[in-house]
């Protein structure tokens, strides 16, 4: 083959693979109901289509079986911790460089504040959770603080030093917090996403995909067995041990029963007329396909519904809803989410603050930069002088 061909093939194929892995990113959040069954149905193509990608670049077509020195997205590294978790434990860090000595102690400081003596390891794993999802937050990019993304928004350093974490991460993370507790914890990953595997007090292993939950912390995906966490995820399960737990998913726990499915914008509206964000969780019998497409229909419509009553009602809120199948049956999450709820308003910018601006933006930039109508300030005296 002509070089220049077999380039142009290779960068072909490139843009193809990153096609294919910008959908599985978004496959890995929570998804609706709808989107969520397609992607089910959908997961072993993608994977065939990823692998055949793979081969045809002379990637070969072996999955990757290990868990650390893996990279997701070709650029986010899953590293090992556990020398930071064993002094931990045994409380000697004289083999951690600088760095690690940081980690440890930002990890540290964690712990103590959330957890305490008596705790089960469930408890301890939800307090990790909690404040985790409280505490990060989603990586939106190199920052001024964060000077290189993907190595700081990848491990533990990074994420608990800027508060800023892609779903690499999360995994490392929580997996490091989990290991220092004493408690068995796996970083579980495709070519697109990772998220853990922990096993609990019942000794069973269960999937968690912080990532997902970040910010929201309404358990969608906290404690799921892989027939529930299949619904958004990929991942080889010949390798990675297998997740058959129910008894600490912490949404299938709390699920009312949902005996009608019109009843859903009901319990909404009575919620939001409560003035409560509250996070619903609903377990409904098994549907059927029909059954399926209107349930989802209803919580589309009952969304949209909540984000005009906000609008009516001066409340920036809206609603995320996803949809788990549990042993034939179907466990619905609701949460409905208001902007700036329980936070006091600002007081706003003053006319002397937006004078100072101008005056220093001015000052900076009065040669190239004439300034809103608004600003405070004239501008430069020699319009020649600015750039369009």
């Amino acid at each position: 083959m002509d070089t220049r061909t077999g380039s142009r093939t290779r960068s072909i194929l490139l843009g193809l693979t990153a096609a294919v892995l910008a959908l599985g990113v978004a496959a890995s959040c929570t998804l609706g109901a709808l989107a969520l069954r397609r992607i089910s149905e959908q997961g072993e193509s993608l994977s065939e289509l990823s692998g055949a990608l793979n081969a045809a670049i002379g990637g070969g077509t072996e999955a990757v079986t290990q868990e650390n020195d893996v990279a997701v997205a070709g650029e986010y590294w899953i590293r090992s911790t556990e020398p930071i978790s064993e002094a931990y434990i045994s409380g000697d860090s004289s083999g951690l460089d600088e760095k690690q000595l940081e980690t440890l102690s930002m990890a540290s400081g964690v712990l103590d504040g959330i957890i305490s003596g008596g705790m089960t390891g469930y408890e301890k794993e939800k307090a990790v959770y909690d404040w985790m999802c409280a505490n990060l937050s989603h990586e939106g990019g190199v920052t001024v603080v964060v000077p290189t993304a993907s190595e700081y928004s990848a491990g533990p350093y990074g994420v608990l030093k800027y508060g800023q974490a892609v779903c690499v991460g999360f995994a490392t993370t929580f997996r490091m917090f989990m290991q220092m507790l004493g408690m068995d914890c796996m970083v579980v990953h495709n070519s697109y996403h990772s998220w853990n595997l922990v096993k609990l007090d019942d000794g069973e292993w269960y999937h968690v995909d912080i990532y997902s939950d970040a910010e929201s912390g309404n358990y969608a995906n906290f404690n799921l067995n892989d027939e529930m966490a299949s619904g958004g995820h990929d991942w080889d399960r010949s390798f990675f041990p297998a997740a058959n737990g129910l008894e600490y998913c912490y949404a299938y726990m709390n699920a009312a029963p949902l005996e009608d499915i019109y009843a859903v914008p009901a319990l909404v509206r009575e919620a939001v007329d409560a003035q409560a964000a509250p996070s619903l969780y609903l377990l409904a019998g098994e549907l059927g396909k029909d059954g399926q497409e209107i349930l989802g229909g209803i919580l589309s419509s009952t969304g949209d519904a909540v984000v005009e009553y906000g609008s009516m009602n001066g409340r920036d809120m809206w609603m995320d809803y996803s949809i788990q199948f549990v042993g034939g049956e179907i466990l619905v999450i609701l949460n409905v989410v208001e902007y700036g709820a329980g936070d006091e308003p600002g007081e706003g910018l003053t006319d002397e603050d937006y004078a100072r601006i101008a005056e220093a933006v001015g000052g900076a930039f009065g040669d190239v930069y004439a300034g809103g109508e608004d600003a405070g300030w004239d501008g430069p005296t020699d319009e020649s002088a600015v750039i369009y």
